[in-house]
């Protein structure tokens, strides 16, 4: 085997067209499977609105405030109409992006490990790129997220790195400057502040690196900054509601804090050497991972004591999962646990290995490679065969009911897409477990709008009545989605009445129009109150609801010129 040393460099182009084709290989299906029926429609539906790009960049638009994300949903909908295809395609040059500048970061560390073969920093890029967890971030449009809060990351620990060993300022503020772009990332960034005080303190110097007292008054100038800065938000109220909920206490024992943070470390650490099986929905995972926490945090305390390099990305790997664990203690996720969590992690995981790896220069390290290339084929292929699930929504919800038998809201999915097939009975039979197994009181009205609806859709319209009179006796009381199936299943019962029952039901659905248009204010259903009150010879009764449809329906409304039409025939009936 050949081995590059230092003053032989590769071609500057090989690494990023090696880790192109990796990449590409990998996640070609991603490209391919349009959108995932959780939170990609809602993105696709706010931003094909066209909302203003002052609503996009100020807080208090949304629940996160998440500016450059929605900038770049913002851009997608300008650039190129908000197509799928294009929408995946970014995301994995993001994921590529990312996994160059691990290749960057480890070319850094090589350095400090003594080795001069420039090629081996490609081992935890590729490790980084090939891992099975982070596909989930990168199939999934509304992951994008994470891939961009790595992209602003790893590149402000490559200019904090750089400044570290040269001491250049300007190294220094873009190094800022890219934290700065995470934190408007994604809130979770806040961990990035502990990371880079921890490569402050504990980065090996080089010669021109800064002086040990200089490195503490700036970690200790930086931590003040912060605290000021965590204080000013507090006093934020709506404009960042989803961060509040995220810092404020719960009625926790400290005993029982400690013990789920504890699980939920020991799982994510366990997941990210071990990701398999790999799980879109992770609701549980067994306290039993608090052992692996223990025994992980002893290690690792004992590797940074003793200034094993290695050890140094590991620690900032587990200050990077941090917020995750808090949201697994909180709940306030659509799952505690999710495998997206651990992308940026995994990137300093991937360093950590990758600098624990011997040069198979030296003599006698040759058998590192054998199992080094089988290892990462392993990865690429498990991670292809996930990207590919995901163009199979049916097939990828099974896999996750599979794994999570007992989250009600994976049924509701399945069930949505079973009905989207025409696969009524299936659909009503996901439906039904939903509706049995879900533990999330917010899911309850969409669960039953989707019970309805398959009762609509098998064509039993009275008992799609029945079940609307039995959850909302008061039909004053019901949301809009359910007036709209009533009226649907009312108006398909219609022709098959006697002209007696015609009448008792055209006048119950005038209620029920007359009840949308005063929560909507859409003159539509003005226009079809009037329709029924003409078919019940209410003629002065529909001239007014026409008169009032034409006045407030948009000048391109399709059925305007129907009602001028309407009012002129009933004012010539005069």
């Amino acid at each position: 085997m050949r081995c590059y040393p230092s003053k032989e460099p590769l071609h500057p182009l090989l690494v990023p067209v090696l880790l192109l084709v990796s990449v590409l290989l990998v996640y070609y299906p991603a490209l391919l499977s349009g959108l995932h029926s959780i939170d990609d429609p809602g993105i696709i539906s706010r931003y094909a609105a066209s909302p203003p790009l002052s609503q996009i960049l100020l807080p208090g638009g949304s629940y996160y405030y998440r500016p450059l994300v929605e900038l770049s949903f913002w851009l997608d909908q300008r650039l190129w109409g908000l197509e799928p295809v294009v929408m995946h395609l970014e995301n994995v040059l993001l994921h590529l992006a990312n996994a160059l500048l691990v290749y960057r970061i480890a070319s850094r560390c090589l350095t400090k490990t003594g080795s001069d073969v420039l090629w081996l920093p490609l081992c935890p890029a590729l490790l980084f790129a090939l891992h099975p967890l982070n596909v989930e971030a990168v199939a999934w449009i509304a992951g994008r997220t994470d891939p961009i809060l790595a992209l602003f990351a790893l590149s402000g620990c490559l200019f904090l790195l750089r400044w570290l060993e040269d001491a250049r300022w300007r190294d220094a503020l873009l190094a800022v400057f890219f934290f700065t772009l995470a934190a408007l990332t994604k809130e979770t960034a806040v961990a990035l502040l502990p990371v880079s005080m921890l490569l402050v303190l504990m980065w090996p110097a080089g010669p021109g690196s800064p002086s040990r007292s200089a490195r503490v008054r700036i970690v200790v100038g930086t931590l003040l900054a912060a605290v000021l800065f965590a204080l000013s938000l507090l006093a934020f109220k709506q404009e960042l509601m989803a961060l509040r909920r995220f810092l404020t206490a719960d009625a926790f024992t400290p005993l029982q804090a400690a013990i789920q943070l504890a699980t939920a470390l020991g799982f994510y650490v366990w997941k990210a050497f071990f990701p398999f099986p790999l799980n879109f929905a992770i609701t549980e995972v067994s306290p039993w991972h608090a052992l692996v926490a223990l025994a992980g945090g002893v290690a690792l305390a004992l590797a940074l004591k003793r200034r094993h390099f290695p050890a140094l990305f590991f620690a900032c790997a587990a200050l990077l999962i941090a917020p995750a664990l808090l949201l697994a203690v909180k709940n306030i996720s659509w799952t505690p646990y999710a495998e997206r969590y651990l992308y940026l992690p995994t990137a300093f995981i991937s360093l950590g290995v990758g600098s624990m790896l011997p040069s198979p220069c030296q003599k006698g390290r040759l058998w590192i490679v054998p199992p080094l290339v089988v290892l990462l084929l392993f990865l690429g292929v498990a991670s292809r065969q996930r990207a590919a699930l995901w163009q199979d929504k049916i097939g990828f919800f099974q896999d996750a009911i599979v794994k999570s038998p007992r989250f009600g809201s994976l049924y509701n999915e399945i069930g949505v897409l079973l009905l989207q097939d025409n696969s009524v009975d299936a659909a009503a039979r996901a439906f039904t477990s939903a509706e049995r197994l879900n533990r999330r009181p917010a899911m309850d009205s969409l669960i039953r709008f989707n019970i309805m609806s398959t009762i609509l859709a098998k064509g039993d319209y009275i008992g799609a009545r029945n079940y609307f009179t039995v959850l909302f006796p008061a039909k004053e009381k019901a949301p809009v989605a359910f007036l709209e199936l009533l009226q649907k299943a009312d108006g398909l019962r219609l022709a098959s009445l006697s002209a007696a029952e015609r009448a008792g039901l055209s006048r119950d659905m005038m209620e029920s129009f007359a009840l949308l248009y005063r929560q909507t204010k859409d003159p539509f259903w003005l226009y079809r109150e009037g329709q029924l009150a003409r078919e019940l010879k209410l003629y002065p009764q529909a001239l007014e609801l026409f008169r009032k449809a034409y006045q407030e329906a948009p000048a391109d409304a399709s059925y305007r010129l129907a009602t001028r039409k309407q009012i002129s025939g009933l004012e010539g009936m005069k």
